[in-house]
């Protein structure tokens, strides 16, 4: 989208607001507004995103004052630099970005400091290699063991290779997103994700886990 259609967007939904129409921008055009100083669009970007981007950090800092901390740096750094925003660009990827560096940041300052074993909370539910919930409460005990298992297979993939997985196999983003966000070829997205895989199945295996499905 050019930057005049994204202006002539804008200045319909300004128009909207006023008359009191429901008209919803979307991310893009409340990035804009933000360029613009409407610092009220970055609320409803937070309502919209928060969640989602609290999932994904807390995916992998494990630490969830580490990731509130973290969601909120990207969100003041969204406020900070949305003239920064490329024009036809997608919002989430930015966002990504953006909160992707902020993790990496955050781990780097751990090693720094001689954090050798995190103090990992519990972990978030519903994701990707999860069986569906048992009803009964002896299968939940194996549910919970297995999350468990495939948290601590995670945490032995090299870095790249884990966050290929969570963007893909948590967040469900798809490979060419997942290159933007990691400024790299979607063949190397495919191929950190095979490798990726690969290495999680043969941990999970020497756990006693056997599928990921």
């Amino acid at each position: 989208m050019s930057l005049g259609s994204q202006v002539e967007r804008l200045t319909r939904w300004r128009w909207s607001r006023r008359e009191g129409l429901e008209v919803v921008p979307s991310d893009e055009d409340l990035v804009l507004a933000l360029r613009q100083g409407e610092t009220d669009s970055l609320g409803v970007l937070v309502a919209r995103w928060e969640q989602p981007l609290y999932r994904f950090v807390y995916r992998v800092l494990e630490r969830r004052e580490d990731a509130r901390d973290v969601c909120q740096e990207t969100f003041l750094r969204v406020l900070r630099k949305s003239h920064e925003f490329k024009t036809g660009a997608r919002f989430s990827t930015w966002m990504y970005q953006i909160a992707l560096n902020l993790c990496r940041d955050q781990m780097r300052r751990q090693r720094r400091w001689g954090i050798l074993v995190r103090s990992r909370d519990d972990v978030v539910d519903g994701h990707a290699f999860d069986p569906p919930s048992a009803d009964d409460p002896s299968e939940n005990v194996v549910v919970d063991e297995r999350r468990r298992a495939v948290t601590r297979a995670l945490d032995e993939l090299p870095p790249e290779q884990r966050e290929v997985l969570i963007l893909k196999e948590y967040e469900g983003l798809k490979f060419r997103e997942i290159a933007a966000i990691l400024s790299c070829p979607e063949s190397t997205v495919k191929s950190r994700m095979y490798y990726g895989l690969t290495s999680l199945r043969s941990a999970l295996e020497r756990r006693g886990v056997r599928s990921l499905s």
